[in-house]
């Protein structure tokens, strides 16, 4: 068997495809320098679904006959579009579990006001409303408002900044690409136990799911929205 000369040498496109080979099999590292994160591992989940969050308090309002449920939450959230994806989230995810006719969630930043009264105005990064029926609710004309404030908050939890609203074409995108639909962390709410140390489920029966809340929420967008 004859042995290959000292100065065989590769072709130019054999050396591309076998350069190609070594950074697809290689550190991923190194694949996601030459591809890019995203086109790998997709978007942070916060860019897709908001930012972890903490409940401040919910408050339920009577109004001519209706049930308003209002609810402070808190994030450290310090880019605008991940806080109203956030409001989004959370207003999902607490329509599918309470009964109201009109949801608001106000997020405020985690060096907000302590007092409720503080907390409108400057201290509003993000808010959403939601109703399954708008046209009940005076001032509401579509199943989804959301806005935020477009800039970073203070060192006092106060936003400055550019206020923006979502069209309702924006909304739907951003509810039907989430995927997590989890609520916010309530630090007051202590989970009961039935004696084996395991919590309880509400009324003896399963949580429901928190993917209807988001495919209820995109259909009332869809169908409504126009």
């Amino acid at each position: 068997m004859k042995l290959l000369p000292t100065s065989f040498r590769l072709s130019r496109k054999l050396l591309i495809v076998l350069a190609g080979l070594v950074v697809l099999t290689g550190a991923s590292g190194a694949a996601a320098i030459l591809v890019g994160r995203d086109a790998i591992l997709g978007p942070p989940a916060e860019e897709v679904s908001g930012a972890a969050c903490t409940t401040v308090t919910t408050v339920r309002v009577e109004r001519d006959g209706q049930n308003w449920l209002r609810k402070y939450v808190r994030s450290d959230a310090k880019d605008g579009a991940v806080r109203v994806k956030t409001a989004l989230r959370v207003a999902g995810a607490v329509s599918n579990r309470e009964e109201a006719d009109l949801y608001q969630i106000v997020l405020l930043d985690a060096a907000g006001p302590v007092n409720r009264a503080d907390m409108r105005g400057r201290a509003i990064g993000a808010e959403v409303l939601f109703s399954r029926n708008p046209a009940a609710i005076p001032g509401m004309a579509a199943p989804f408002v959301a806005r935020y404030v477009d800039g970073q908050p203070g060192a006092n939890g106060e936003f400055y900044g550019e206020r923006k609203e979502l069209t309702l074409d924006e909304i739907k995108a951003i509810v039907t690409a989430m995927k997590e639909r989890s609520d916010c962390l309530d630090p007051n709410a202590a989970a009961e136990t039935d004696g084996h140390g395991e919590a309880k489920k509400d009324g003896g029966h399963e949580a429901p799911a928190e993917d209807h809340a988001a495919a209820t929420a995109a259909h009332e967008v869809a169908s409504n929205g126009h």
